[in-house]
């Protein structure tokens, strides 16, 4: 009968008051817990009267609750590794409960065998085995109580999405669950924080897994799939899923938004998105739909990126390029020989083998030559008012982990800095009062790395830095305020 009626969209019906029965066997069962463990001191002895009758109100709701969770459960669009747990844990709470009820008329009793159900109900039997047994119930009630709290948990999951609970928690207890349960809620993310997508990995997941029971390749309802990015681009019977720049004008976030009770709400079956979920949805639609939006991008406003980290665990801070490789120890004595030279040599972290390397003073080609040995380690490199010439600059181009550059007060001017194209990993240079222009600029602007670049007294124009700083935001291009004066002047 139950297999018919799982199969039928009449259980839609029925399922729907899981969410009213489920918190009565809760109830039953912390008040069937606090009567027994209070019923066994002489002073609430008398307590133990009501422990048969709290006992059978939770197992007759947990069996109700079971079976409009099952019920509820044939609607599909939940997480199935949570929902696996809810339900078994469920059941199993069902099955603890009868127990207690099985104990208490004595069936687990040998020698009570064959005694009628009438006898068994009379006040004195169930007095004299509450009395006999209450080690045996006392596990059962525990075991019913820690099964009911896990069950309750994964159930909030279900309806208002995982971390819930622990989402506003002190960070001590988020670093406790939160990490944990990120494990099991269906999103995996790369170790580069710089790699993680906002879409590919969060958005997208998480309509495949509360969206696709009803729009996967195999059942398409109104034509429209969420599997990928172009599926939902195309779209179905009503048009494209989002509108670039729009989200009260894409369908999609319209549906989700919607009142739950609307015909046209998404999904109409299981979880909805999440508060979190749908304000990470809407930035994402308002900036573009861009499936290559990093969560470290730095247009990201920072109560997204508080999202971020809350929800998921993820870092939204960009890592530099020495925290992501790794290279060899340096010897003491090779930084020695190069000390000795006129350089001041620093680790980076003790967590790695970086080093930042200091001119004290004038150098020679030779000099700069002689870090050509530590040129894997180097990603520092401050040779401001060093008299560097422009053929000196091509030996430092092929230091391929170099990050910041200092030049300032050098002779040098676009003939040398031609040859630091090759610096794809720099991240900032400081080119202070030196000789180089626009063709400087324009080079340094297609470095991929480079965040910063610091151009006081230099020939490089106002306009073209205005021109490349709407083209590549992500560029600061620093001209001083003595070039602001001139200008005004």
């Amino acid at each position: 009968m139950l297999i018919i009626l799982l199969q039928s969209d009449a259980t839609l019906f029925f399922g729907r008051f899981h969410s009213l029965t489920v918190h009565l066997p809760i109830g039953f069962i912390l008040l069937g817990a606090a009567i027994f463990f209070l019923s066994l001191s002489k002073k609430f002895q008398f307590l133990s009267k009501a422990i048969p009758l709290v006992l059978l109100l939770s197992t007759i709701s947990a069996i109700a609750s079971v079976v409009l969770g099952l019920f509820l459960a044939n609607e599909g669009g939940y997480p199935e590794g949570s929902l696996f747990w809810h339900r078994l844990l469920g059941i199993v709470v069902a099955l603890l409960s009868l127990s207690s009820i099985f104990l208490i008329l004595g069936y687990f009793d040998k020698s009570k065998k064959g005694l009628s159900f009438k006898s068994r109900l009379k006040i004195d039997f169930i007095d004299a085995t509450l009395k006999n047994q209450k080690k045996e119930l006392g596990i059962i009630i525990s075991a019913s109580v820690i099964c009911i709290s896990i069950t309750g948990h994964l159930g909030g999951n279900l309806t208002h999405g995982e971390n819930y609970l622990f989402t506003y928690a002190p960070e001590l207890i988020q670093d406790l669950f939160i990490n944990s349960e990120l494990e099991n809620n269906g999103l995996t993310f790369p170790e580069d924080a710089d790699s993680t997508l906002v879409f590919d990995h969060i958005i997208q997941p998480i309509l495949i897994q509360k969206c696709a029971s009803c729009h996967d390749s195999e059942t398409q309802k109104g034509g429209l799939q969420v599997t990928s990015l172009t599926d939902l681009m195309e779209g179905g019977e009503t048009g494209p899923a989002f509108e670039e720049g729009s989200p009260s004008s894409s369908e999609l976030y319209k549906r989700v938004t919607l009142d739950p009770k609307s015909k046209k709400y998404m999904p109409p079956k299981g979880a909805g998105l999440s508060y979190g979920e749908i304000t990470l949805l809407k930035y994402w639609i308002e900036n573009g739909t861009d499936q290559k939006l990093a969560v470290t991008n730095d247009e990201i406003p920072i109560e997204i990126k508080d999202l971020l980290e809350s929800s998921y665990g993820l870092s939204t801070r960009r890592k530099a390029h020495y925290e992501k490789i790794e290279v060899a120890k340096v010897p003491e004595e090779t930084l020695n020989e190069i000390r000795q030279l006129g350089f001041r040599i620093s680790s980076l972290s003790e967590e790695n083998n970086f080093l930042e390397i200091v001119a004290l003073g004038k150098v020679t080609k030779e000099k700069i030559e002689a870090l050509k040995v530590i040129q894997e380690q180097i990603t520092w490199l401050d040779l401001g008012d060093a008299d560097i010439e422009n053929a000196w600059l091509e030996i430092i181009s092929g230091f391929p982990n170099l990050t910041r550059l200092l030049l300032d007060n050098n002779s040098i001017n676009d003939q040398g800095t031609s040859s630091l194209e090759n610096l794809k990993n720099l991240e900032s240079i400081n080119l202070y009062n030196t000789g180089v222009g626009d063709s400087t600029l324009n080079l340094l602007a297609k470095l991929p790395a480079l965040q910063s670049a610091y151009l006081w007294k230099t020939k490089v124009s106002r306009g073209l830095v205005e021109k490349l700083s709407e083209q590549n935001p992500k560029l600061k291009v620093d001209l001083g305020f003595v070039e602001e004066e001139k200008e005004s002047k």
